[in-house]
């Protein structure tokens, strides 16, 4: 090989140059131009050569170690679940309301059941039925030190789980990676199984049956107390229609109030009329020669004979001690009075009354007869208004009990078809849950994909990148050693790092 070595070259100038000028002639420099480059080239032919070969035997190794013992295919399984408002997402209703409403909205229901999904406790029920050495074949033949299989199994599938979520979808997607797609695709579906089974569990409440159950026992021993306490009291009362014997009582004491008003304003008005019948017959004279009292003696024992036949009427009615007996007699006994009087008038000596006087007089005796009559039946229309009165406020207690027997009979019976409701509910979603109708659905179970996740690059592609990254090393080493040297080997680096031009360039042979 043939270098060009430059004719010696000897510092010049100030000192400060000198020194600057032998400084640089250690400093390496790197080659510029086509024609350094071809002397670096041929310069270390030799080298780039066992360089490349060497690099290219080594990544052609790498190549084929990496394809046969260090690359491992993922595979990853996926299973999608639909996920719906359903049952299982309404609270147990222990109270007596009517409606009831979803406790979670659609994004807290997805992310609720993504939890239960991700929970340990699915993932050891797996691991505890395909068994760890089925589901990882790897930790038979190398455990997991200081670790059980399943623990180690429960770890690896933790790790390798993945759940995802829409942010507004009703649809979770599970996936798990691992070496062996069949094996994962089996782990996968007996895992969406055991979620099934897991969140059936957790909504299902079997005391709710048995607190509705005893809820409506109770209240249907308090309802029929209550319509025994009801029933035994109407038996009691004999009073069946509340509404028409309270209408009944009301028209009864609106008639006794409007006769005892027409009987005090004909009292007041027989009171009046007596006090000027009484003014008038004041006025009078008593007697007078020449009047005839023949007529009216003859109405006078007319009167007698009605008031006498009134008399044995109301006896034949009422009992002797009855005002209006009582009232009837003074009257007769007012006229006999009259009578007796005439009589003594008519005698042989004695003047004849005044037949004006003795109208008047008469007058008042019939309204003051009268007038006891009303003040009687006055008497007898406030007794019995009293009565009335007394009989409608034993009607409104009796009344008023009533209602709260009817009360106590409808809150029980509403409480109890309530509690009965709730109890069919409760017995409908117990076999709904039995029957595993849930409102989780599996659109897609898992199945072994065919392609991995991490596909291997092709081969002709690998060797082609050796055979580029050993071309590349091979120049780089030579520009390294050639970066690395002491001496200069073309005249260019030597202007470049002189600052001197080379007159003669001569080569060694």
């Amino acid at each position: 090989m043939s270098q060009n070595v430059p004719m010696p070259t000897y510092a010049t100038g100030p000192p400060a140059l000198q020194a600057e000028q032998i400084f640089s002639l250690r400093e390496p420099g790197p080659a510029s131009g086509l024609r350094d480059h071809l002397t670096i080239f041929f310069k270390h032919k030799t080298g780039i050569l066992v360089s490349f070969v060497v690099l290219c035997g080594l990544s052609v190794g790498f190549v084929f170690l990496y394809t046969n013992f260090i690359y491992v295919p993922k595979f990853e399984p996926k299973a999608s679940i639909l996920v719906k408002t359903g049952w299982e997402n309404y609270s147990t209703d222990f109270s007596l309301e009517n409606r009831r409403a979803p406790t979670l909205n659609q994004t807290d229901i997805v992310e609720s059941e993504s939890r239960i999904l991700e929970s340990r406790d699915i993932k050891e029920r797996v691991v505890s039925a395909l068994k760890a050495e089925n589901i990882y074949p790897d930790l038979a033949r190398n455990p997991v030190p200081g670790l059980s299989n399943n623990d180690a199994a429960v770890m690896m599938i933790e790790k390798n789980l993945t759940v995802t979520t829409g942010k507004k979808g009703s649809v979770i997607e599970v996936s798990l990676k691992g070496s062996d797609p069949g094996r994962m695709a089996n782990t996968l579906n007996q895992l969406v199984a055991f979620y099934i089974d897991k969140r059936s569990e957790l909504y299902k409440d079997p005391k709710s049956i048995l607190f509705m159950e005893k809820k409506s026992e109770e209240y249907r021993q308090k309802l029929a107390e209550a319509e025994n306490r009801l029933k035994a009291f109407r038996e009691e009362t004999k009073i069946v229609a509340f509404d028409e014997q309270r209408t009944q009582l009301l028209n009864q004491r609106t008639a006794l109030v409007g006769s005892l008003n027409a009987a005090s304003s004909q009292i007041k008005e027989i009171q009046e009329r007596i006090s000027e019948l009484e003014k008038a017959l004041n006025a009078l004279p008593k007697t007078t020669a020449t009047i005839a009292s023949t007529e009216r003696e003859g109405n006078a024992e007319s009167k007698l004979l009605g008031l006498q036949l009134q008399e044995k009427d109301l006896i034949s009615k009422y009992k002797e001690d009855n005002p209006l007996v009582a009232n009837v007699r003074g009257q007769i006994e007012m006229v006999k009075t009259y009578l007796n009087g005439q009589k003594d008038k008519n005698k042989p000596g004695a003047a004849p009354p005044d037949p004006v006087y003795q109208d008047i007089y008469k007058q008042i005796l019939q309204d003051k007869a009268e007038l006891g009559a009303l003040k009687v039946r006055d008497a007898d229309i406030e007794q019995q208004l009293s009565d009335l009165n007394a009989e409608m406020q034993a009607f409104e207690a009796r009344e008023n009990r009533n209602k709260e027997l009817v009360r106590d009979v409808a809150g029980n019976e509403e409480k109890y078809h309530t509690y009965r409701q709730r109890l069919e509910e409760a017995r409908i979603y117990d076999e709904l849950d039995r029957q595993k109708m849930t409102s989780v659905s599996v659109i897609e179970s898992a199945s072994p994909p065919l392609v991995p996740t991490n596909p291997p690059k092709s081969f002709p592609l690998l060797i082609a990148c050796a055979v580029v990254f050993s071309i590349v090393g091979s120049f780089g080493i030579a520009y390294l050693s050639e970066f690395l040297k002491q001496g200069m080997s073309t005249p260019t680096e030597v202007e470049r790092r002189l600052d001197l031009p080379v007159l003669v360039a001569i080569p060694i042979k």
